[in-house]
């Protein structure tokens, strides 16, 4: 997804350095806008999640499985993007924004908006010891089973080698 360019705070944060539960607590105290966006080597390759913030609120958020091309939106992404907090390999950046631009984002990406508040005091439960596989399982189980699907129907048809 494209996002604003805007103020970039920190970028290329080892979270296996620094207290992510902290940071995101920190950005409900200090009223922050724009939002705070990972790289994980996950389960599958490469998962990107982000955290949308305005003024000190979590308005939206998204998690994208990018092997597959799979992306999770709002409310539904947000186990995912903080389990992505607790992967092995994780880095990430800290962009401001003004109140307009996430305005925008959450205009142009609706998908992204969270229904459900998340206060600073769920942040704590939210984001696990360890990272959790089984939720990128769940998610992929349904690609790599329509994937399947579609090889076998080429085979049967003769077509072995389209599927792949």
């Amino acid at each position: 997804m494209n996002l604003p360019v805007g103020e970039v705070i920190s970028q290329g944060v080892n979270f296996k350095e620094v207290d992510s539960k902290r940071l995101v607590q920190s950005l409900y105290e200090k009223n922050f806008s724009g939002y705070v966006i990972v790289a994980v080597e996950g389960y599958d390759g490469l998962e990107e999640g982000m955290l949308l913030f305005k003024q000190g609120k979590m308005v939206g958020a998204y998690h994208e499985y990018d092997l597959h091309g799979i992306t999770v939106f709002g409310d539904d992404s947000i186990t995912h993007v903080f389990n992505s907090f607790a992967a092995e390999y994780v880095v990430g950046d800290l962009v401001s924004l003004s109140n307009q631009q996430v305005d925008l984002v959450t205009a142009f990406n609706d998908k992204t908006k969270l229904e459900a508040p998340i206060s600073k005091a769920d942040i704590q439960k939210l984001i696990p010891k360890v990272y959790s596989s089984e939720l990128a399982k769940n998610i992929l189980s349904e690609v790599v089973q329509e994937k399947d699907n579609r090889k076998d129907v080429f085979k049967k048809l003769g077509l072995s080698g389209l599927g792949d």
